[in-house]
């Protein structure tokens, strides 16, 4: 009988970091699978600009490099059929497939027992009438992080996927977590850890042929708390009132991705394979995060009026959509005239598509009350502009193009690998 196949995706995850924490007697989970089975090098985009998750799961599901899929933007995956993603290949070739959480992916499947998108992604959703209001849940919880908002609806929803996903006995350690929810990395580790254990039920009850569950708080973690990390040596330290010195939610994280390993381990006949696309290593300098928190009405402020929807992404970005190309250039160049007063760094970077604009908050410094951002082109000055925005994080990782893929059989492929192969190896390994 063939081998059901899991890939789990560990967004960004550094190995060296891993193997740091297993060296002091951590993770005995995956200090069994690494002593077993080799760790591969993936390489992917040589730009740092493409150096971008949304990009690299993308070459991940499609084989092909950013050249040829051509997918920049999170959400530009959706409706772009010259890109054939591996979960509709696999039902072509008579597999059950299935995913949580697959990163940029679009479901295009036709008889999925469950598909629940990234919550960042607006694609279908398979499965019963819990999975599609957990996908709606987790969507508007993430998307609206920024301002701690979570809808009445989201926490009943949450609240049952709880009751009917989690084991009894993971019941003590989730309420801990939900009372230290204020503390760095908290949240995102919760909703990793609701993942992993819906997942779990989920694959317990279906036992599709092929699965993907795509895992995001360490890429978190990893770029606004690194610092804090125990395997961390370099000089850097964040600030006490912003993650305190005792405080690793690294290997927190690292420690419910060992969970995971634990359960999979029960699983009979189960082919694993892990990967992480691409790696964080540390910043060197500091770095900001901010991001707006009423976008309709920031775009109102700076006379941006002619737009058809603003749409949150993750962390600093949103995306502006355009009934015609003129409305879309005249957005383009208000937003690309704007600096800060004080330093004149730059406000915003503008991807234009057109009808588009992908835009990110780019300005790296703290932000008083007596900040104002200015146009070089007499739009409307914007005086506190604290107003405006939230808080994000610190930065602390950011990206370096070396992955890491590993699974608990031997792989008879070469210590290192181009990205674009990866696609290829688990379609071998699934039908095998």
């Amino acid at each position: 009988m063939r081998s059901r196949t899991i890939l789990i995706g560990l967004n960004e995850i550094n190995f060296e970091f891993l193997e740091s924490y297993i060296s002091k007697g951590h993770l005995p989970h995956f200090a069994k699978l690494l002593k077993s089975q080799k760790v591969i090098k993936t390489h992917s985009e040589k730009e740092y600009h493409l150096l971008e998750p949304w990009i690299q799961w993308v070459t991940v599901y499609t084989g092909q490099s950013y050249a040829e899929h051509k997918v920049y933007r999170l959400g530009d995956n959706i409706g772009h059929n010259g890109t054939k993603q591996i979960f509709e290949e696999l039902e072509e070739k008579g597999l059950t497939v299935a995913a949580i959480s697959p990163f940029n992916a679009e479901n295009r499947l036709k008889n999925s027992p469950f598909f629940v998108p990234d919550p960042w992604t607006e694609t279908k959703v398979s499965g019963n009438w819990l999975t599609k209001n957990f996908y709606k849940a987790i969507h508007q919880a993430v998307n609206d992080n920024a301002q701690s908002k979570i809808t009445i609806t989201s926490l009943i929803t949450l609240a049952l996927a709880f009751l009917l996903y989690v084991p009894i006995r993971k019941y003590s350690s989730y309420i801990k977590n939900i009372l230290n929810r204020k503390k760095p990395g908290m949240k995102a580790l919760v909703l990793d850890s609701l993942l992993i254990d819906v997942f779990v039920k989920l694959w317990r009850k279906e036992k599709p042929d092929f699965s993907n569950i795509f895992l995001n708080s360490g890429a978190h973690v990893q770029h606004h708390y690194l610092f804090n990390s125990d395997a961390y040596t370099g000089p850097l330290k964040n600030p006490e009132w912003y993650c305190p010195k005792d405080w690793d939610p690294f290997i927190k994280v690292l420690e419910t991705y060992d969970y995971l390993l634990s359960r999979i381990e029960k699983f009979d006949n189960v082919k694993l394979m892990i990967a992480t696309g691409l790696h964080q290593e540390p910043h060197e300098h500091i770095t900001y995060y901010w991001r707006l928190k009423e976008h309709a009405k920031f775009l109102k402020a700076v006379g941006i009026n002619n737009y058809d929807k603003v749409l949150p992404r993750m962390s600093r970005d949103f995306l502006i959509e355009f009934n015609d190309d003129i409305n879309c250039t005249a957005a383009d160049q208000i937003l690309s005239s704007y600096k800060c007063s004080l330093d004149q760094e730059k406000i915003f970077e503008v991807d234009n598509r057109g009808k588009s604009l992908f835009v990110e908050l780019v300005y790296p410094n703290d932000i008083n009350d007596e900040h104002s951002i200015i146009s070089s082109s007499n739009h409307p000055e914007i005086k506190a502009f604290k107003k405006f925005v939230a808080f994000v994080a610190i930065k602390n990782g950011e990206h370096n193009g070396v992955g890491y893929l590993t699974s608990n059989f031997p792989m008879d492929i070469k210590d290192e690998i181009e990205l674009t192969e990866v696609k290829d190896i688990i379609i071998h390994e699934a039908t095998t």
